[in-house]
């Protein structure tokens, strides 16, 4: 069965242009001018991927991603943002609301393919190899259900990318990896910029905020080296 992409976009010129160029590589598109038509076309049809604008009369592009993030049915669905506006910090707050990926307009059909086959590749392998619960002190994370649990509290509130991530690093306790190396293995391609490196800071952000870690215990940065999942001693 071919994997089911959501293109939400008002412009209608550009949704065909993309929609003709997902079509050919093998997707079924559906598509949505809006967003609120996007969040019930997501609930209704479960897609594998949404293609998602930022900026839409009515309700924006961040207001839709965040939506379906905090709506349990599609928070694992993954979302590529695309946006004509590259102002300064854009990227932060997309990714913030659970982006998994963030493309300036124009972006070329080739580019944007390779984020889509990428994801759903992460997407399609989850779980295959993965071994079904990873504990370290007294951290314990969950593959099936995506769950976090620390000192017997469960955190179910990472997104699908945060706990990917934490995940990654959890297996390579204590080693630290690269900002480069993990992206390329959490989101599934080569970091195309150093703005898109940005992207692992800001979900190493989020994964401490969201887990009380407020200085480096647990979630370690290593200068020049990159993140290290580390227990604290007792």
């Amino acid at each position: 069965m071919a994997p089911r992409v959501l293109l939400i976009e008002d412009d209608a010129s550009f949704r065909r242009a993309v929609s003709d160029a997902l079509t050919l590589e093998g997707y079924e598109v559906l598509q949505a001018s809006s967003g609120k038509t996007g969040i019930m076309t997501a609930q209704k049809e479960m897609p594998d991927l949404v293609v998602l604008d930022l900026i839409m009369p009515g309700m924006k592009g961040l207001e839709v991603c965040q939506f379906l993030k905090q709506d349990a049915q599609t928070a694992r669905v993954p979302i590529i943002i695309l946006t004509g506006n590259d102002k300064d910090g854009q990227d932060i707050a997309c990714l913030d609301m659970g982006a998994d990926d963030y493309l300036i307009k124009p972006v070329k059909s080739a580019r944007l393919l390779a984020y889509c086959r990428a994801l759903l590749r992460r997407t399609a392998g989850e779980g295959r190899e993965a071994p079904a619960r990873v504990e370290r002190g007294a951290l314990a994370l969950d593959y099936a259900r995506k769950l976090v649990i620390l000192g017997g509290k469960e955190h179910p509130h990472l997104t699908p990318k945060e706990f990917e991530l934490l995940y990654y690093l959890a297996q390579r306790t204590p080693n630290p990896t690269d900002r480069a190396a993990i992206y390329r293995d959490v989101w599934g391609v080569e970091a195309p910029s150093e703005g898109s490196l940005k992207t692992v800071e800001v979900h190493v952000r989020r994964i401490r905020l969201k887990l009380g870690w407020r200085s480096d215990p647990w979630l370690v940065s290593v200068s020049g080296r990159g993140y290290a999942l580390i227990p604290p001693a007792k």
